[in-house]
């Protein structure tokens, strides 16, 4: 059989479910990553990383306007959602032998929840390229408020490479 991406049509869109359960859920026997699409921050370029192994850059085609969605991949075992990986809609996936199954009905606010409550530095990265106002609110609540003092200087690494006036603004008034 041939390896595919699916849309998950046959259950209903995530909405205001939990993306986390959804995610988990979603893996079917024999499918190995789910994800989602939501709109991506113009201006980022193309996006093909695998952050549990480093960031490798493939771009297979050039998008004069540049990419305007982000696909968020998760590699799902035994209905536990591990690593993660990012692509832009300019980086071809290789299947492999793998399954694909696509989400339906994400929100960019459910997926920057789920995001930030991982806790890794790759999410918050995948936060940063968001098109959505929420992704600077969240960049700048962990900033200024997480316990963790990496996910603390990671949310300020990706605000100070922000392109939205109150990431700057935020800044500015710390360094003040």
């Amino acid at each position: 059989m041939k390896p595919a991406m699916l849309l998950l049509s046959l259950v209903m869109p995530v909405y205001g479910q939990d993306l986390g359960a959804a995610l988990a859920a979603a893996s079917p026997v024999g499918v190995s990553y789910v994800g989602y699409e939501v709109p991506m921050q113009l201006g980022q370029g193309t996006v093909c990383s695998n952050w549990n192994n480093g960031i490798e850059s493939r771009q297979k085609k050039l998008l004069l306007d540049g990419p305007t969605r982000l696909r968020i991949l998760f590699r799902v075992d035994n209905g536990k959602v591990d690593k993660m990986l990012l692509a832009s809609e300019d980086c071809e996936i290789d299947f492999g032998k793998q399954n694909v199954v696509m989400l339906p009905g994400v929100t960019p606010a459910a997926s920057i929840r789920y995001l930030a409550g991982r806790n890794n530095d790759s999410e918050l990265y995948a936060i940063c390229l968001h098109r959505d106002p929420q992704a600077t609110e969240t960049l700048i609540a962990l900033a200024r408020d997480s316990k963790n003092p990496r996910q603390q200087k990671k949310a300020f690494f990706w605000l100070a490479r922000s392109r939205d006036a109150k990431a700057e603004q935020f800044i500015e008034r710390i360094l003040r």
